[in-house]
């Protein structure tokens, strides 16, 4: 950290996951990437952190990849937000992104 170095290697390990065994093994949509990383690195991140935990905060409106808040709990939030807007007589309009597969394997 003092030199600010990355070893080249920090990384490396995405290995393919496949998602159904009883799917279309040739299709990529069929795999999601997973890293495996080396011992050393798992524990400099720990560190890391650990240091860090109080400046690494996310939106309160930011429901994925946080504990114990998922697509239910986005879906509630919009149906209760339309529901809301159209009861007081207003227009609703919805744009959704999906990016169930951001990452190419």
């Amino acid at each position: 950290m003092q030199h600010g170095y990355v070893p080249k290697n920090y990384g490396n390990g995405a290995v393919p996951i496949l998602k159904d065994r009883l799917g279309d093994v040739s299709s990529l949509d069929n795999y999601r990437a997973i890293t495996i990383s080396n011992i050393i690195f798992k524990v400099f991140e720990s560190c890391l952190l650990e240091k860090f935990v109080d400046f690494l905060t996310s939106h309160d409106l930011q429901f994925g990849f946080k504990k114990g808040l998922g697509c239910p709990n986005a879906i509630f939030a919009v149906q209760q937000v339309t529901s809301y807007f159209t009861k007081h007589g207003s227009t609703v309009y919805f744009s959704a992104l999906d990016a169930s597969k951001p990452f190419v394997v």
